[in-house]
C-alpha cells in the first residue's frame, strides 16, 4: 500500500464555528456597506406657527403706532411745543345723556360745518371738561381706554400726588365708555379729579393716543411739553411736574 505522506500530521483537529467564520472572513471579506451621506437637518416646523403669529403681531404693532384708522394721524400723542388741541367733553359726574359726546372743534366754522352751534372753546359749563381751561395753567392731562385694558390704576397714582401741586391742573379723559359707565368706574375708584367722558373716541383720535394710558404735561401757556406713552409712578409723576413748573 502507498504511504500516505502526510499520515504523520495526523488528522487536522476539529475546529469551532468561530474559527471558521474567521477563516472565511479572510478568504472573502465582506464589502463594507456604502456610506450614504449625512442627512442634512431640516428645520423643524414645530413652532413656525408661533413664530408666525409674533411675525403678525409685529406688524400689527408697527402698524398701530403709526397711524389712526380712518384719519392717519400718529398714535404718539399731541406734538410736543404745540398746543392742547382744544376739545370740550362731559364730566362722568355730570348729569349728561349718555348719548352726549364731545365737541372737538376749535373754531366756530368748523363747528357749524359740522352741525354744531358753538366750538369747543366757546362752552363753558362745571359739567364739561375743557382743555381750553387746562391751557390757562400748567397741567396734567392722562388719558386711557378703558376696553380690554388695565389703565385705571394710572389715574390712581395721579389721584394720590396731585394734591402736592395745588398750581397744576390734573384731569383725565376717559374714552369708550358711556357716560353712566364711566361714572360707576370714577366713584368706585374714588376719583376726585375731572374725568371727561370721550364716548366715541373723538379725543383719543384729535390727541393721537394710540397707547394706554398716555399722560401729557402742558405749560402756563397751553403749550405741549411732555408726553408719556404707558404707566408711569408716582415718583416719575412728581419730577415730570417738577419740571415743569421749573420752566417759564
Amino acid at each position: 500500500m502507498a504511504e500516505d505522506s502526510f499520515d504523520d500530521l495526523g488528522a487536522p483537529p476539529g475546529r469551532s464555528a468561530a474559527e471558521r467564520f474567521e477563516e472565511e472572513d479572510r478568504v472573502n471579506p465582506e464589502r463594507d456597506a456604502p456610506q450614504r451621506p449625512p442627512e442634512v437637518p431640516r428645520p423643524g416646523n414645530r413652532y413656525a406657527w408661533v413664530v408666525g403669529i409674533v411675525l403678525l403681531m409685529l406688524a400689527m404693532v408697527v402698524l398701530f403706532t403709526t397711524s389712526l384708522p380712518n384719519t392717519g394721524a400718529g398714535v404718539k400723542g399731541p406734538a410736543v411745543g404745540g398746543r392742547l388741541p382744544a376739545f370740550a367733553a362731559p364730566l362722568a359726574t355730570s348729569d349728561f345723556g349718555d348719548d352726549s359726546d364731545a365737541n372737538v372743534f376749535d373754531t366756530q366754522k368748523a363747528a357749524k360745518s359740522a352741525g354744531r352751534q358753538r366750538s369747543a372753546c366757546d362752552l363753558q359749563s362745571e359739567s364739561i371738561l375743557s382743555s381750553c381751561d387746562l391751557r390757562k395753567r400748567p397741567s396734567v392731562l392722562t388719558m386711557i381706554v378703558t376696553e380690554g385694558t388695565d389703565c385705571e390704576p394710572q389715574i390712581d397714582r395721579v389721584e394720590r400726588m396731585r394734591r402736592e401741586f395745588p398750581e397744576v391742573s390734573f384731569a383725565a379723559v376717559m374714552s369708550g365708555q358711556k357716560r353712566s359707565e364711566a361714572e360707576k368706574i370714577v366713584r368706585r375708584r374714588g376719583w376726585r379729579l375731572p374725568v371727561g367722558v370721550d364716548k366715541d373716541g373723538a379725543v383719543t383720535n384729535l390727541y393721537g393716543v394710540g397707547v394706554c394710558p398716555t399722560t401729557i404735561f402742558s405749560d402756563k401757556r397751553g403749550r405741549v411739553r411732555r408726553v408719556d406713552l404707558g404707566n408711569l409712578t408716582e415718583g416719575q409723576l412728581r419730577t415730570h411736574v417738577r419740571a415743569l413748573l421749573r420752566e417759564r
